[in-house]
């Protein structure tokens, strides 16, 4: 099903919908449906995943894994989670609020604040919690958020919850916000505040805007500012900090979320910024407030990882080095791709559905990599994702580019 059917079958009646997706996920698991599949062992840059047609499980070379600095499979991250075991068992008990709340949670939570140069910060299970989290508790229906039209779905999803009034912007186009605040604010009650949130590193391309005019708009009209930089933390910045440190924007933001589940290679995430913000997010965020907190195992490996980070910022480097190389070598074969910064390389080969059978390919000859389409790009924009890891070798690069560049050009796809 291509992109523009895909919204029409949206429009349909919920039976008709559920008749139909279903019996397509049955034809897809006959063909051999991609999404899910099942890996066996730890994750790195090769991996033993299920075969789409049987039950054996071959290895693979990973191009689409969010470790891009290599933490998941660590071996002195693996000793400090064995360590947190012994000592502490397993789970919290509890959710912040109550009993699963430690010195160990608190001492990260300050560590990850001092990352944007920020006073304060709450842990939280995933990224898509934290967006929930901080919209939850930060606004009421008497105000407004604008949000980066690329925002990821936990955004969108943590609006309509709270039933906030909301406008999109375009990233590209700043000119046109400072028009977007005043309108608000001509129409808006005594009281109101306006929020506004961007990403950092876009998850579907890997490139960054021009944050600091996107922050001075914003301070000119007292809109309030949240940073999603869940694929900038790890990938980006001399030593690792993120879109801030690399754009010389430290301390600049109101509140900042990012994960500990990509370039930190755990699980979790978390949202910094002022004492006063946090606060809020910490007493009156329902999400937060009741849900377990994270166990202490991932509150050793998400430490781990900043160790790591610390003492090796040369893993940033490399990964910087990888990423050019490759697109270097995606370019020479021919391929349109977006140069962008961070660990995410983007490649189009044009045509609505194509890359879908292009990526199964791809596995069936033992590359995993990942596609984006509608509803995750707009239709006609759908692209193979791949994402790039410090520990990727030159030669496993080479290999990689090497069979994409052949299958698509037996597929038609490449001159």
């Amino acid at each position: 099903m291509d992109s523009r059917a895909m919204i029409e079958l949206e429009r349909k009646p919920f039976k008709e919908r559920l008749a139909f997706q279903y019996s397509m996920y049955l034809k897809e698991v006959e063909d051999g449906y991609m999404t899910g599949r099942q890996g066996c062992g730890p994750t790195d840059r090769r991996m033993k995943y299920k075969e789409l047609n049987g039950d054996g499980f071959n290895e693979v070379l990973v191009f689409g894994s969010n470790s891009y600095l290599g933490m998941s499979n660590d071996p002195y991250v693996k000793r400090k989670v064995i360590e947190a075991v012994e000592r502490y068992g397993i789970g919290t008990g509890g959710s912040p609020a109550f009993s699963g709340y430690t010195k160990q949670h608190r001492d990260l939570e300050l560590r990850l604040a001092k990352l944007a140069e920020h006073e304060d910060a709450v842990l939280l299970p995933s990224g898509y919690m934290a967006n929930l989290c901080w919209v939850a508790g930060l606004m009421n229906r008497n105000d407004v958020i604008v949000y980066d039209k690329n925002s990821h779905a936990s955004v969108i999803n943590a609006i309509k919850m709270a039933g906030v009034p909301f406008y999109t912007f375009d990233p590209e186009n700043l000119d046109a916000l400072p028009a977007i605040f005043e309108r608000i604010q001509a129409r808006a009650k005594p009281g109101t505040q306006i929020f506004s949130t961007v990403e950092g590193v876009r998850s579907t391309d890997g490139l960054t805007i021009d944050l600091r005019r996107y922050i001075e708009i914003c301070r000119q009209h007292e809109v309030i500012t949240i940073l999603d930089d869940a694929h900038g933390v790890g990938t980006l910045g001399k030593s690792g900090r993120g879109t801030l440190e690399h754009l010389d924007l430290l301390g600049q933001v109101d509140l900042r979320m990012s994960t500990c589940s990509k370039a930190l290679g755990a699980q979790g995430a978390f949202i910094s910024g002022s004492k006063e913000h946090i606060f809020l997010l910490r007493n009156f965020s329902y999400p937060y407030v009741f849900t377990s907190g994270l166990a202490q195992p991932t509150i050793a490996a998400i430490s781990a990882a900043l160790d790591l980070l610390e003492r090796e910022p040369e893993r940033v480097a490399t990964l910087h080095a990888n990423v050019r190389y490759m697109q270097d070598l995606l370019e020479r074969e021919g391929m349109k791709i977006i140069r962008g910064d961070s660990g995410i390389i983007p490649v189009f080969f044009g045509e609505d559905g194509v890359v879908r059978k292009l990526n199964k390919e791809l596995y069936a000859r033992a590359l995993f990599a990942n596609i984006m389409e509608y509803p995750m790009v707009p239709p006609g924009l759908e692209r193979l994702r791949l994402s790039v890891m410090s520990t990727h070798t030159r030669e496993e690069i080479e290999s990689a580019v090497a069979l994409i560049a052949a299958t698509a050009r037996e597929m038609g796809l490449l001159a």
